[in-house]
């Protein structure tokens, strides 16, 4: 099961779906010279990052808006895989079902870009 979770294993999300692969974003620095022919550099390591679909209760939406404020450390659980992420901008939830105000079913949806950090032996 794919879920995301804070440092400290507390549940942050219900479901986490329609997952894009890994995408590696490299700083590039294309130069010509002057003989006319191209140069180009890649600065650094690329940074991953993976987008998705987020549906987490009022509660779990609740803390996931803190801790994005605050740049906290989450992991992202995949089937024999961990990684330490951060989430790159704030998340724009919908809400999918009220459950009469009760705030552990009522379900709400966002999209959300999270940035790699590294992966996590379990």
């Amino acid at each position: 099961m794919i879920k995301l979770e804070t440092s400290t294993g507390e549940a942050l999300s219900r479901i986490l779906k329609e997952l894009t692969p890994i995408v590696y974003s490299s700083n590039r620095q294309a130069n010509r010279l002057l003989d006319g022919s191209y140069h180009v550099q890649i600065i650094g390591s690329p940074m991953k990052s993976i987008e998705g679909t987020i549906v987490s209760t009022f509660n779990q939406a609740q803390t996931l808006n803190s801790l994005v404020d605050q740049g906290a450390t989450l992991v992202l659980t995949f089937p024999g895989k961990k990684y330490l992420i951060y989430i790159d901008e704030t998340i724009a939830w919908n809400r999918i079902n009220y459950a009469n105000g009760n705030k552990e079913k009522s379900l709400f949806e966002g999209k959300v870009k999270m940035i790699l950090d590294e992966e996590v032996t379990q």
